[in-house]
Order: C-alpha cells, then structure tokens, then sequence
C-alpha cells in the first residue's frame, strides 16, 4: 500500500484509485477490510486513508474503528462478556 503522510494535517494521503486491503487476524478467525472502507474521498482528487497511526505508549494495542466497523457489525454479548464480528450488509 503507498501514501504519503502529512505531518501538517497528521493524514495519510493516498490515490484515490488504489485498491488497499487490510487483513487483521483475531484469534483464529482473519478479517479482511476492502478498500472501499479504508479510503475516504475529501474531493474529486484527493482521498485519505482512514487509518492512524498512533505512539508505541500503549503497547501492542489496537484500535478497530470507522474502517473495521464499516466493514463488520459488531455484536455485542454482555452476559457472557464477548464480542462477535459479522460481515455488514453493504448497499
């Protein structure tokens, strides 16, 4: 995947034809977020990738945001205290 980042705006820009994908494996189970969430068009020629990149202050932590949730719903168990992970229905 090639962007550019710029520390004035603390973004990543990215050609908004690129076709990023991003795999994230939890567990044993792989989560493959297409490119259609993981860009944001901010004009007819400039787009964004909607990741950040963050400090190593926390460890080997994640955030799985707007991206990740776009393309999964998530499902919440609070009785049992899990997290369950769907494909989202997208029109």
């Amino acid at each position: 995947m090639q962007f550019q980042f710029m520390e004035e705006h603390d973004l990543y820009y990215i050609d908004c034809n690129a076709k990023p994908s991003i795999t994230l494996t939890v567990g044993k189970h792989r989560y493959t977020i297409e490119s259609k969430n993981l860009i944001i068009r901010v004009d007819e020629n400039t787009c964004i990738l909607a990741l950040r990149g963050y400090g190593a202050f926390w460890g080997a932590n994640w955030i799985l945001g707007a991206p990740f949730i776009r393309q999964f719903c998530n499902i919440y168990d609070v009785g049992n205290k899990q997290i369950g992970f769907a494909n989202s229905l997208q029109i």
